[in-house]
């Protein structure tokens, strides 16, 4: 694998991996996990394509720009463009989970002829408040929540790392069926502790950008082949929501993986991969 570093036109640093062999494999990230999130996917198809993803500005291993309101949406999708002509790739496949299905949809709007595909994993395309159909009158709070985020994860910070090592944090949320009981522990761990361990500063304003953000009207634009996939028991984009993205997107399939959250490619890996074969062949 090969991890290094792309400076953008105004002076972020971005972490960038490739690894694999075989024709561009595009992945935006989610929030909540980097790199290891798609460990999966990449082991299974990484003799067939060729796998590039980048931490977005101001997480993980990433420089955050000097102003916070410079994280948007559209700022992330023009770094991936830029990092597209840095990687020398005219036409891939893309794939983006969670927070990274806003990005991508946001990208086709500007570059439609660099995607052969697009597959949204668990993927917010709406804004974070419509994706988890909040109802109205509660959406002062939910931004109220949204602003206070990082002040708050300060002071709770030194428990949340305990928790997660402990494995008290992960007990809890799988007794609660939150999380899938097939969720694979270590790999989970790894991924909340480098979440644990982000500047939250850069986290609060990208969840804001995401909330700012509605990407629903590209969908009906969208002309290539698209696979939307969704688990039954998502709590951050709902499968009603997941539903209406698929509707919307005119050559789109849509698998619901029964029994999993939004990490449903670490809980049931081989569902989410079949579906991804699937529709892979068929390209």
């Amino acid at each position: 694998m090969t991890s290094d570093w792309f400076t953008t036109s105004d002076g972020v640093k971005l972490k960038y991996q490739i690894t694999g062999t075989g024709p561009a494999f595009v992945l935006a990230n989610g929030l909540g996990g980097s790199f290891p999130a798609w460990h999966y996917i990449i082991d299974y198809f990484s003799d067939h394509f060729t796998f590039y993803t980048w931490d977005y500005r101001g997480l993980f291993e990433s420089t955050g720009p000097e102003d916070p309101d410079s994280i948007t949406v559209h700022s992330q999708s023009r770094d991936l463009d830029e990092l597209m002509a840095f990687w020398g790739i005219e036409k891939a496949v893309f794939a983006g989970w969670s927070y990274g299905g806003q990005v991508l949809v946001d990208y086709y709007s500007k570059r439609p002829e660099k995607f052969k595909a697009l597959i949204l994993l668990n993927a917010m395309v709406g804004s974070a408040g419509d994706s988890q159909s909040i109802p109205t009158v509660l959406l002062p709070l939910y931004k109220r929540i949204l602003g206070l985020w990082s002040m708050g994860w300060h002071m709770l910070k030194p428990l949340a790392g305990k928790a997660v090592s402990s494995g008290v944090f992960l007990n809890f949320i799988k007794g609660t069926g939150l999380i899938s009981s097939s969720l694979d522990d270590l790999l989970f761990e790894e991924m909340a502790l480098n979440f644990v361990n982000l500047d939250h500063k850069a986290f609060q304003a990208t969840l804001e950008s995401a909330q700012n953000f509605n990407g629903m009207d590209v969908l009906d634009t969208i002309t290539i082949p698209a696979l939307v996939i969704a688990g039954s028991r998502d709590f951050i984009v709902m499968p009603s929501s997941s539903r209406t993205i698929a509707s919307r997107i005119p050559n789109c399939n849509l698998k619901i993986i029964k029994n999993t959250s939004h990490y449903s490619a670490v809980e049931k890996p081989a569902e989410v991969i079949t579906s991804m074969e699937n529709f892979i062949s068929r390209l």
